[in-house]
Protein backbone atom coordinates (compact mmCIF):
# COMPACT_ATOMS: atom_id res chain seq x y z
CA UNK A 1 0.00 0.00 0.00
CA UNK A 2 3.09 2.08 1.06
CA UNK A 3 4.00 3.57 -2.68
CA UNK A 4 5.07 6.42 -3.37
CA UNK A 5 4.00 8.03 -6.76
CA UNK A 6 2.93 11.05 -8.75
CA UNK A 7 -0.53 11.88 -8.48
CA UNK A 8 -1.55 11.89 -12.51
CA UNK A 9 -4.63 12.26 -14.55
CA UNK A 10 -6.05 11.90 -18.05
CA UNK A 11 -7.25 14.33 -20.36
CA UNK A 12 -9.84 12.95 -22.75
CA UNK A 13 -9.33 15.49 -26.05
CA UNK A 14 -12.45 15.28 -28.67
CA UNK A 15 -12.27 16.94 -31.86
CA UNK A 16 -15.86 18.08 -32.60
CA UNK A 17 -14.87 16.62 -35.95
CA UNK A 18 -14.20 13.14 -34.47
CA UNK A 19 -15.87 10.04 -35.51
CA UNK A 20 -17.30 7.82 -33.13
CA UNK A 21 -15.33 5.16 -34.42
CA UNK A 22 -12.00 6.89 -33.72
CA UNK A 23 -10.10 6.16 -29.97
CA UNK A 24 -9.64 9.38 -28.09
CA UNK A 25 -6.16 10.62 -27.03
CA UNK A 26 -5.06 11.43 -23.68
CA UNK A 27 -2.26 13.47 -22.46
CA UNK A 28 -0.71 13.19 -18.83
CA UNK A 29 -0.57 15.96 -16.66
CA UNK A 30 1.61 15.74 -12.96
CA UNK A 31 -0.51 17.48 -10.28
CA UNK A 32 1.68 16.92 -7.41
CA UNK A 33 4.83 15.07 -7.86
CA UNK A 34 5.39 15.63 -3.83
CA UNK A 35 2.94 12.75 -2.42
CA UNK A 36 4.00 11.17 0.43
CA UNK A 37 1.81 7.95 0.19
CA UNK A 38 -1.21 8.50 -1.59
CA UNK A 39 -3.69 5.81 0.12
CA UNK A 40 -6.68 7.35 -1.65
CA UNK A 41 -8.35 9.48 -4.05
CA UNK A 42 -11.63 10.64 -5.02
CA UNK A 43 -13.59 12.69 -7.45
CA UNK A 44 -16.22 15.06 -6.54
CA UNK A 45 -16.99 18.78 -6.99
CA UNK A 46 -15.58 20.65 -4.32
CA UNK A 47 -17.25 24.03 -4.64
CA UNK A 48 -20.33 23.71 -6.94
CA UNK A 49 -18.65 25.27 -9.90
CA UNK A 50 -20.27 22.05 -12.25
CA UNK A 51 -16.27 20.88 -12.18
CA UNK A 52 -15.03 17.87 -11.01
CA UNK A 53 -11.66 17.86 -8.41
CA UNK A 54 -9.70 15.59 -7.16
CA UNK A 55 -9.35 14.92 -3.26
CA UNK A 56 -6.45 13.33 -1.84
CA UNK A 57 -5.78 11.40 1.21
CA UNK A 58 -1.97 11.64 1.88
CA UNK A 59 0.14 9.48 4.90
CA UNK A 60 -0.24 13.18 6.76
CA UNK A 61 -2.54 15.82 4.68
CA UNK A 62 -5.80 15.80 3.64
CA UNK A 63 -5.85 17.74 -0.18
CA UNK A 64 -7.71 18.78 -2.84
CA UNK A 65 -6.69 20.11 -6.33
CA UNK A 66 -9.03 22.52 -8.39
CA UNK A 67 -10.68 21.91 -11.17
CA UNK A 68 -8.82 23.23 -14.10
CA UNK A 69 -5.94 24.85 -12.80
CA UNK A 70 -5.36 21.99 -10.00
CA UNK A 71 -4.36 24.09 -7.21
CA UNK A 72 -3.97 22.00 -4.12
CA UNK A 73 -5.39 23.41 -1.27
CA UNK A 74 -4.60 21.66 1.96
CA UNK A 75 -7.46 21.08 4.20
CA UNK A 76 -6.46 19.29 7.29
CA UNK A 77 -2.70 17.70 8.32
CA UNK A 78 -1.74 15.94 11.08
CA UNK A 79 -4.93 14.63 11.81
CA UNK A 80 -3.37 11.60 14.39
CA UNK A 81 0.19 10.45 14.99
CA UNK A 82 -0.36 7.57 12.57
CA UNK A 83 -1.18 7.66 8.74
CA UNK A 84 -4.29 8.59 7.67
CA UNK A 85 -5.52 6.10 5.32
CA UNK A 86 -8.92 6.56 3.68
CA UNK A 87 -11.71 9.30 2.75
CA UNK A 88 -15.10 9.21 1.89
CA UNK A 89 -16.30 12.49 -0.38
CA UNK A 90 -19.72 12.90 -1.46
CA UNK A 91 -22.21 15.74 -2.06
CA UNK A 92 -24.81 14.66 1.16
CA UNK A 93 -27.18 17.63 1.17
CA UNK A 94 -27.51 18.48 -2.43
CA UNK A 95 -25.84 22.07 -2.17
CA UNK A 96 -23.32 21.05 -5.18
CA UNK A 97 -20.21 20.79 -2.54
CA UNK A 98 -19.00 17.30 -1.59
CA UNK A 99 -18.41 16.79 2.15
CA UNK A 100 -15.14 14.61 3.79
CA UNK A 101 -14.73 11.98 6.26
CA UNK A 102 -11.64 10.68 6.60
CA UNK A 103 -9.77 7.51 8.13
CA UNK A 104 -6.75 7.51 9.74
CA UNK A 105 -4.68 6.15 13.10
CA UNK A 106 -3.41 3.35 10.37
CA UNK A 107 -2.41 0.87 12.42
CA UNK A 108 -3.33 -2.97 11.24
CA UNK A 109 -1.14 -4.23 13.79
CA UNK A 110 -3.67 -3.37 16.84
CA UNK A 111 -6.77 -4.65 17.09
CA UNK A 112 -7.55 -4.28 21.01
CA UNK A 113 -6.86 -0.37 21.78
CA UNK A 114 -8.67 1.81 20.22
CA UNK A 115 -6.51 4.81 21.31
CA UNK A 116 -3.82 3.37 19.16
CA UNK A 117 -5.67 2.29 16.26
CA UNK A 118 -8.26 4.34 14.18
CA UNK A 119 -9.67 7.01 13.91
CA UNK A 120 -12.69 9.00 12.21
CA UNK A 121 -13.29 12.38 11.70
CA UNK A 122 -15.71 14.60 10.09
CA UNK A 123 -14.43 17.74 8.65
CA UNK A 124 -16.25 20.69 9.01
CA UNK A 125 -15.87 23.49 5.94
CA UNK A 126 -15.06 26.74 6.46
CA UNK A 127 -16.95 29.36 4.37
CA UNK A 128 -13.48 29.43 1.63
CA UNK A 129 -13.37 25.68 1.04
CA UNK A 130 -9.52 26.06 0.20
CA UNK A 131 -8.63 27.32 3.76
CA UNK A 132 -8.06 24.86 6.89
CA UNK A 133 -11.48 21.96 7.77
CA UNK A 134 -12.40 21.71 11.07
CA UNK A 135 -12.33 18.18 12.05
CA UNK A 136 -14.25 16.47 14.42
CA UNK A 137 -13.25 13.15 15.95
CA UNK A 138 -15.92 10.72 16.14
CA UNK A 139 -15.98 6.82 17.99
CA UNK A 140 -14.68 4.21 16.05
CA UNK A 141 -13.13 0.71 16.08
CA UNK A 142 -9.48 -0.56 16.42
CA UNK A 143 -8.02 -0.98 12.73
CA UNK A 144 -9.94 1.93 10.75
CA UNK A 145 -9.45 0.85 7.07
CA UNK A 146 -12.45 1.91 4.24
CA UNK A 147 -15.08 4.17 4.84
CA UNK A 148 -18.11 5.97 2.53
CA UNK A 149 -21.39 7.88 2.36
CA UNK A 150 -24.05 5.68 1.49
CA UNK A 151 -27.63 6.89 0.76
CA UNK A 152 -30.17 5.54 3.18
CA UNK A 153 -34.00 4.26 2.69
CA UNK A 154 -35.02 7.84 4.32
CA UNK A 155 -32.60 9.61 1.39
CA UNK A 156 -30.25 10.57 4.25
CA UNK A 157 -26.60 9.79 4.36
CA UNK A 158 -24.97 7.98 6.39
CA UNK A 159 -20.86 7.28 7.09
CA UNK A 160 -20.33 3.37 6.86
CA UNK A 161 -16.76 2.63 8.05
CA UNK A 162 -14.54 -0.53 7.32
CA UNK A 163 -12.22 -1.83 10.18
CA UNK A 164 -9.39 -4.57 8.68
CA UNK A 165 -10.19 -6.86 11.54
CA UNK A 166 -12.22 -7.35 14.56
CA UNK A 167 -11.47 -6.01 17.59
CA UNK A 168 -8.80 -8.45 19.36
CA UNK A 169 -8.88 -10.36 16.40
CA UNK A 170 -5.69 -12.25 15.70
CA UNK A 171 -4.58 -14.57 12.64
CA UNK A 172 -8.10 -13.59 11.66
CA UNK A 173 -9.63 -15.48 14.51
CA UNK A 174 -11.52 -13.63 16.74
CA UNK A 175 -14.79 -11.72 16.56
CA UNK A 176 -15.81 -10.44 13.71
CA UNK A 177 -15.49 -7.45 12.10
CA UNK A 178 -17.98 -4.75 13.20
CA UNK A 179 -18.75 -2.68 9.89
CA UNK A 180 -20.40 0.95 11.21
CA UNK A 181 -23.20 3.06 9.86
CA UNK A 182 -22.92 6.62 11.86
CA UNK A 183 -25.73 8.97 11.53
CA UNK A 184 -24.86 12.78 10.84
CA UNK A 185 -26.64 14.96 13.57
CA UNK A 186 -27.59 18.58 12.23
CA UNK A 187 -24.93 19.79 14.40
CA UNK A 188 -21.83 17.52 13.59
CA UNK A 189 -20.29 18.80 16.93
CA UNK A 190 -22.80 16.26 18.97
CA UNK A 191 -23.00 12.60 19.22
CA UNK A 192 -23.14 10.55 16.30
CA UNK A 193 -25.15 7.40 17.03
CA UNK A 194 -24.27 4.29 15.23
CA UNK A 195 -26.05 1.20 13.71
CA UNK A 196 -24.04 -2.16 13.14
CA UNK A 197 -24.01 -2.92 9.51
CA UNK A 198 -22.54 -6.13 9.45
CA UNK A 199 -20.21 -8.23 12.14
CA UNK A 200 -19.35 -10.89 10.59
CA UNK A 201 -15.91 -11.06 8.62
CA UNK A 202 -12.77 -11.45 10.05
CA UNK A 203 -10.81 -10.13 7.35
CA UNK A 204 -12.18 -7.49 5.50
CA UNK A 205 -10.53 -5.19 2.77
CA UNK A 206 -12.64 -3.07 0.80
CA UNK A 207 -16.53 -1.99 -0.04
CA UNK A 208 -18.36 -0.88 -2.73
CA UNK A 209 -21.02 1.20 -2.88
CA UNK A 210 -23.64 -0.44 -5.13
CA UNK A 211 -26.89 0.26 -6.20
CA UNK A 212 -28.23 -3.19 -7.15
CA UNK A 213 -32.31 -3.15 -6.98
CA UNK A 214 -34.95 -0.26 -8.18
CA UNK A 215 -34.83 1.44 -4.61
CA UNK A 216 -33.25 5.05 -4.09
CA UNK A 217 -31.11 3.62 -1.17
CA UNK A 218 -27.46 2.24 -2.18
CA UNK A 219 -26.51 -1.69 -1.36
CA UNK A 220 -23.07 -2.72 -0.57
CA UNK A 221 -20.73 -5.36 -2.07
CA UNK A 222 -18.58 -6.19 1.52
CA UNK A 223 -15.05 -8.18 0.36
CA UNK A 224 -12.73 -9.64 2.43
CA UNK A 225 -11.00 -13.23 3.01
CA UNK A 226 -14.53 -14.92 3.50
CA UNK A 227 -15.38 -13.72 0.27
CA UNK A 228 -17.94 -11.37 -1.02
CA UNK A 229 -21.24 -10.04 0.60
CA UNK A 230 -24.12 -8.35 -0.96
CA UNK A 231 -25.14 -5.86 1.86
CA UNK A 232 -29.02 -4.55 1.71
CA UNK A 233 -31.32 -2.33 3.33
CA UNK A 234 -34.25 -4.18 4.22
CA UNK A 235 -35.55 -1.25 6.80
CA UNK A 236 -34.38 1.38 8.52
CA UNK A 237 -31.12 0.82 10.25
CA UNK A 238 -31.74 -2.80 9.45
CA UNK A 239 -29.02 -4.83 6.79
CA UNK A 240 -29.52 -7.79 5.09
CA UNK A 241 -26.55 -10.03 4.37
CA UNK A 242 -26.07 -12.70 1.07
CA UNK A 243 -23.15 -14.29 0.44
CA UNK A 244 -22.15 -13.84 -3.53
CA UNK A 245 -18.16 -15.33 -3.77
CA UNK A 246 -16.21 -17.53 -1.39
CA UNK A 247 -13.05 -16.46 -3.03
CA UNK A 248 -10.73 -14.48 -0.62
CA UNK A 249 -11.23 -11.15 -2.53
CA UNK A 250 -8.89 -7.68 -1.84
CA UNK A 251 -11.28 -5.61 -3.83
CA UNK A 252 -14.46 -5.27 -5.06
CA UNK A 253 -16.93 -2.83 -7.64
CA UNK A 254 -19.95 -2.95 -9.10
CA UNK A 255 -20.74 -2.58 -12.97
CA UNK A 256 -23.31 -2.29 -15.35
CA UNK A 257 -23.17 -3.54 -18.86
CA UNK A 258 -24.61 -1.59 -22.02
CA UNK A 259 -27.93 -3.89 -21.61
CA UNK A 260 -28.20 -3.13 -17.71
CA UNK A 261 -26.95 -6.12 -16.48
CA UNK A 262 -25.21 -5.78 -13.64
CA UNK A 263 -22.25 -7.37 -12.69
CA UNK A 264 -19.33 -7.98 -9.54
CA UNK A 265 -15.90 -7.55 -10.62
CA UNK A 266 -13.46 -8.47 -7.86
CA UNK A 267 -9.19 -8.39 -7.04
CA UNK A 268 -8.50 -11.93 -5.75
CA UNK A 269 -7.00 -12.48 -3.13
CA UNK A 270 -6.38 -10.72 -0.29
CA UNK A 271 -3.56 -8.08 -1.73
CA UNK A 272 -3.65 -10.29 -5.14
Amino acid sequence: MKILFALLIAFLIFSSETKGSDLPQFRHVTIDNKVKIGYGVAIADMNADKKKDIILCDARNIAWYENPSWEKHIIAENLTPRDHVCIAVRDIDGDGKAEIAVGAQWNPGETNDESKSGAVFYLIPPLDRTKRWEPVQLQHEPTTHRMRWVETLNRDFDLVVLPLHGRGNKANKGPGVRTLAYHKPTDPKENWKTTLVDGNMHASHNFDVAQWDKDSANELLLGGIEGVFLLKQEQENKWSRKQISNNPTGEVRQGVGSNGTKFVTTIEPMHG
